[in-house]
């Protein structure tokens, strides 16, 4: 099956959360196309589930953006993010939520065992708490090393169409992190520069060539069609919670959470 790559450079946030709805959308109302992204974050941001509360970030001083999609919040820096957006009838995908996971996860498992980090499909049951924090604690095909969080996802599936989207860590800033969420996830995240020295463009092909070779895939490399890319500026708005300190217009923004409705 064609595919659509596209490979970002690092945006603001809101952006990043509008794009990925753009895309979204698009393939679920007929006129999109299956999409791989890979992309950034212009600064540490923090980003909730599409019902998380938001309140207990609003003192971060960071950006927080809301995702479409579901889960705990994830404080994004130093980081390829990647998105998968695809039809819910490929064969691939017929698994529901788990067999997704499951595909997903095994193509980023293969990219970065080589890359050298021996990275490992957590089969277990995701474990109990009502912890905020993404990477607190892993569910079933998230990814671990050293029995340590890797890789934090999340999906959100409509009739026709799907978006799982997740953060492959390159380094972890336990300041920041601990700073967000305490000492919540002192020992429970792992990062791929703890067991590997790949370059962030290094792994990044080597997650297009699994992508590829695991959801049978020839990728045309490409960007939003105009059409998606006015969509994603009209969501924008809607996807920042909190613009964070250092906004050009000098305060906070609150704005409603309308990233997908």
């Amino acid at each position: 099956m064609d595919w659509r790559l596209i490979l970002d450079e690092d945006l603001p946030g809101h952006l990043n959360m509008a794009r990925d709805t753009a895309i979204l959308r698009a393939l679920e109302e007929g006129w999109g196309a299956p999409t791989l992204r890979l992309y950034g974050w212009e600064r540490p941001t923090i980003s909730i589930g599409h019902a998380q509360d938001a309140a207990p970030f609003l003192t971060s001083g960071l950006p927080v953006v809301r995702r479409t999609t579901g889960g705990r919040a994830v404080v994004h820096w130093r980081e390829i993010t990647y998105s998968v957006a695809g039809l819910c009838e490929d064969p691939l995908f017929s698994g529901g939520i788990l067999g997704t996971y499951s595909v997903i996860s095994g193509c980023i498992t293969a990219a970065l065992r080589d890359a050298g980090v021996d990275a490992a499909l957590f089969r277990g049951s995701a474990g109990a708490g009502k912890s905020a924090a993404c990477f607190q604690t892993p569910s079933r095909f998230e990814i671990l090393a050293d029995g340590r969080k890797l890789v934090g996802s999340a999906q959100r599936r409509f009739r026709r169409a799907f978006l799982q989207h997740g953060s492959i860590l390159m380094s972890h800033d336990t300041e920041l992190n601990t700073a967000v969420f305490g000492r919540k996830l002192i020992g429970k995240m792992a990062s791929v520069g703890e067991f590997s020295d790949v370059s962030r463009q290094k792994l990044r092909e080597m997650l297009v060539k699994r992508f590829s070779e695991g959801l049978c895939a020839a990728f045309l490399l490409s960007d939003l069609t105009e059409q998606e890319k006015g969509l994603s500026e009209r969501l924008a708005a809607g996807c920042l919670v909190q613009g964070g300190a250092g906004d050009e217009d000098g305060h906070d923004r609150i704005s409603r959470s309308d990233c997908f409705s």
